[in-house]
């Protein structure tokens, strides 16, 4: 979400917070560095930044990284020619300020479910729910920190292939540079203790796998 109000921000992120995993930024050069490095289901993006509209070049990068990407824009130009105008720009959807955060949520629940095309997975019993990042277990709920549920669900979006330590590190983190590899395995390590069933494989040089 880029939005520059911080209250506003604040209050909206710890709404969705409670279904899916939610990075609140407020500059459009947070956004980009952001945009390079990780993949999202929805992006909300409010026009004006700062007093820029972020146009079309936001937009551009959004969809050139991942054309599945949903994109809602929330704005206070609430007029009938400038929602017209975002959606030219290559959003999804647009929604006027102030909004209500159900109707917030309905709408990134719909994108989610149109962008990710699957929804849930089974592994041996555990199962995954794509569109809000969750794991459950025979009832139970299995609780995972941030970078382990990032880290498991890009495996889970990329099953079947042999993901290595560099594209694991490249996805993850904003300066992989700075990261040792050992990071991954350190990580991986913590998934395979929390997870109630053994779903990742390690391809000796290659890199890790769920199949």
């Amino acid at each position: 979400m880029l939005e520059d109000n911080i209250e506003l921000s604040d209050l909206v992120a710890a709404y969705l917070s409670e279904h899916f995993i939610v990075d609140a930024l407020a500059t459009i050069e947070e956004a980009k560095d952001y945009i390079d490095h990780f993949s999202y289901d929805v992006v909300l993006l409010d026009r004006d930044i700062d007093g820029e509209d972020i146009g079309m070049s936001l937009i551009e990068k959004i969809k050139a990284k991942n054309g599945q990407t949903g994109i809602i824009i929330i704005s206070a130009y609430d007029t009938i020619a400038e929602k017209i105008k975002g959606l030219n720009l290559g959003a999804d959807d647009y929604l006027d300020k102030p909004f209500d955060n159900d109707e917030l949520l309905a709408r990134v629940q719909a994108l989610a479910r149109r962008h990710q095309g699957i929804g849930e997975i089974d592994l041996g019993g555990l199962q995954c729910d794509l569109r809000q990042k969750q794991l459950n277990y025979e009832g139970e709920s299995v609780r995972l920190t941030r970078k382990e549920s990032d880290l498991f669900f890009y495996l889970l979006k990329h099953r079947g292939d042999i993901v290595s330590k560099e594209e694991l590190l490249n996805a993850l983190y904003l300066n992989p540079q700075n990261i040792s590899s050992n990071t991954i395995d350190v990580t991986i390590g913590h998934i395979r203790k929390k997870l109630p069933v053994k779903v990742i494989k390690t391809i000796k040089t290659r890199g890790y796998l769920i199949e």
